[in-house]
């Protein structure tokens, strides 16, 4: 028996962001009833700004799936490339995508303020209902599904849902509710994130990454001529560097690089942002019949920049494996044991090496050798960018790695003159 205030629904995806919002799209798409739920109030002018706001090249085809291909360049986004300039050299391949067989393969600098609202945008427009400024405070499955409780201004409400999906972030009260730890790996590296004017941008539109004394020093060109900064940092060394009136810091900083553009005439237009503390988490990514989605699964060293993409591609697997299916309940368990499989083979064998490189340890000879290699070998310098594009495995990049290691060996030496 339902109240005026009750809901009934297919889906309930609770969390409105990124991963929450292209579940709902492509649920709601194939033709279930779908609702959001979110403690925010979700107009607009809500959007994440502490982001590097960088979609990596895995991730740009997955648009068009959600029906929003007119994000994929300007006037909404930049089509860009990274290029690496280290210790060892720079890593760089001929053309404008990640596979020099593929000029589409590039990545795009779309800032939340523009993909999290066309995301809103394209859910309603399929169908999918929001409940924002509603709280999640507690769910029971039974024979039909789930009952779930919530509360908004108006006080407590209840859902029916076949299925609760988690997409709630790296703090999931959902996760919390079922017992879903997060599997806590440290993340050694503070970042800061300041918004510029003034900076001309990069040839080609390049995204340029400067790896130097264990930290990563970015420049992202975005539309309207700004410029983000983001450097990712031991705490230490960006200590008091937050907040509004802050961007001195980051532009000396800059200006102090070779590799980045010229800072003469920078002019800050955001108070600079950041975190001390963030640490890398894994959960399971179902749980009761429950999965889980973004954040709310694997949360991330931003350093890696694969927030934004992984919560698209999870979202993905996720509508892929339910794709077609019942709501028998053998038939969407099946689903969602083909989802964390699918899950477990493309995005958690990334997360050994990010893990790693989040700490602050390897020294400037470890990375001359290792990049000295990766800029040596034109074909290990394009599998390096598809490796951090998320467009190849880290399996399959060290086994290239070893083999031009193993060939430089063989190699004879050169004869002095």
């Amino acid at each position: 028996m339902t109240g005026p205030r009750d809901v009934v629904c297919d889906v309930l995806v609770v969390g409105g962001s990124l991963a929450g919002c292209a579940t709902a799209i492509r649920l709601a798409a194939a033709g279930h009833d779908v609702v959001v739920v979110d403690k925010r109030s979700l107009d607009d002018g809500h959007y994440k700004q502490l982001c590097t706001h960088f979609l990596q090249p895995h991730a740009v085809p997955l648009l068009d799936t959600l029906g929003l291909s007119e994000l994929r360049g300007r006037p909404h986004a930049v089509p860009t490339k990274a290029v690496f300039v280290t210790v060892g050299g720079v890593v760089d391949s001929p053309g404008p995508g990640y596979d020099p067989a593929r000029p589409d393969s590039y990545a795009l600098n779309v800032e939340r303020r523009v993909l999290d609202p066309a995301l809103r945008r394209r859910a309603h427009e399929v169908g999918a209902r929001f409940l924002d400024g509603t709280a999640l405070e507690g769910l029971v499955r039974d024979d039909e599904g789930w009952s779930v409780e919530l509360r908004d201004a108006a006080g407590p409400r209840r859902a029916r849902a076949r299925l609760v999906v988690a997409a709630d972030g790296r703090r999931s009260r959902v996760a919390g509710l079922l017992g879903n730890d997060a599997v806590v790996r440290p993340n050694e590296r503070a970042a800061v994130f300041g918004y510029f004017r003034g900076i001309p941008a990069p040839d080609q539109d390049r995204s340029v990454f400067v790896r130097k004394d264990g930290d990563l020093a970015c420049v992202y060109p975005l539309v309207g001529g700004r410029t983000e900064l983001v450097l990712f940092s031991h705490p230490s060394r960006v200590q008091g560097w937050r907040g509004d009136g802050h961007g001195g810091e980051l532009v000396r900083y800059f200006a102090a690089l070779d590799a980045a553009p010229d800072m003469t005439h920078a002019t800050l237009d955001s108070p600079v942002l950041g975190y001390t503390d963030y640490p890398n988490q894994v959960r399971r990514p179902v749980v009761d019949g429950v999965p889980f989605v973004g954040d709310a699964v694997v949360s991330l060293d931003a350093m890696s920049g694969t927030g934004c993409g992984f919560s698209l591609l999870s979202a993905d697997l996720l509508a892929s494996a339910l794709a077609g299916r019942s709501w028998d309940p053998d038939d969407v368990a099946a689903g969602l044991a083909l989802y964390a499989s699918r899950h477990d083979a493309q995005i958690v064998p990334h997360v050994d090496g990010i893990c790693a490189d989040s700490l602050v340890g390897r020294g400037e000879e470890s990375e001359r050798r290792t990049f000295g290699t990766v800029c040596a070998d034109p074909g290990l310098s394009a599998d390096y960018l598809r490796l951090t594009g998320r467009m190849t495995v880290p399996a399959e990049f060290q086994a290239a790695f070893m083999r031009a290691v193993l060939s430089a060996r063989r190699r004879p030496a050169a004869t002095p003159a």
